[in-house]
């Protein structure tokens, strides 16, 4: 389960990185009355959920968004998920006002021949930490601007197994991205979740990755 330290941690990578991509973006304003004392609180509507079956794992997510699914010969799968149905480009990045979570599942057997990030193998990937990880799984756009590593690689868990998590501020194709992964190492399988979505939207963002965090479960 996503909680405790790991949700504290959470709500921290998700602050530094709005913070982050505000400032280099210019696109969140924080009014004044954002923060007063006797500004209203509303009332927090629990959305329904959907529980969605991965195989080597499970969790749920809000019954209004949609799923796509691909799935490879080397037993490698990707599940987009999408808050308003818009599709999800390749590099988890949706079209402005939606907001994406990307699940990445890749067996560890596939960075001894293969690479996702920096170019070659990556020889020692089954001994290594969720945190050596991560450069070998983890990337930004190569359109990418104003690049920011808001909050570097931390410790973390993920129901029970070792985990990471970072994120960064950017711009891409002139739209503010905040961009949180959370990666996953288990048996002989890397799992990544990775928020994509505007700073305007990240409260959103932060409450769709914790609810797939809280809800996931090995199977």
């Amino acid at each position: 389960m996503f909680a405790g330290r790991s949700r504290v941690l959470l709500l921290g990578v998700v602050a530094v990185a709005v913070a982050v991509a505000a400032v280099g973006v210019g696109l969140l304003r924080l009014s004044s009355h954002a923060h007063s004392q006797t500004a209203s609180t509303p009332t927090v509507v629990q959305p329904r959920l959907k529980t969605f079956d991965g195989g080597l794992f499970s969790t749920s997510y809000s019954s209004g968004w949609s799923v796509s699914s691909k799935h490879n010969s080397t037993g490698a799968a990707l599940y987009q998920l999408s808050s308003t149905g818009a599709s999800v480009s390749a590099l988890g990045i949706a079209p402005a006002g939606t907001v994406a979570v990307t699940i990445e599942q890749t067996p560890l057997s596939f960075f001894s021949t293969g690479h996702l990030v920096v170019p070659g193998p990556d020889t020692g990937a089954s001994s290594q930490s969720a945190v050596e990880l991560f450069p070998h799984v983890v990337g930004t756009p190569g359109g990418a601007q104003r690049v920011i590593l808001a909050a570097p690689p931390a410790r973390s868990s993920l129901a029970g197994a070792e985990a990471a998590i970072e994120s960064y501020g950017y711009t891409y194709r002139g739209v503010g991205d905040l961009q949180v992964d959370l990666l996953a190492r288990r048996d002989g399988d890397v799992f990544l979740l990775e928020l994509n979505t505007e700073p305007a939207l990240a409260s959103a963002g932060e409450a769709a990755l914790e609810t797939i965090a809280k809800h996931w479960r090995w199977q």
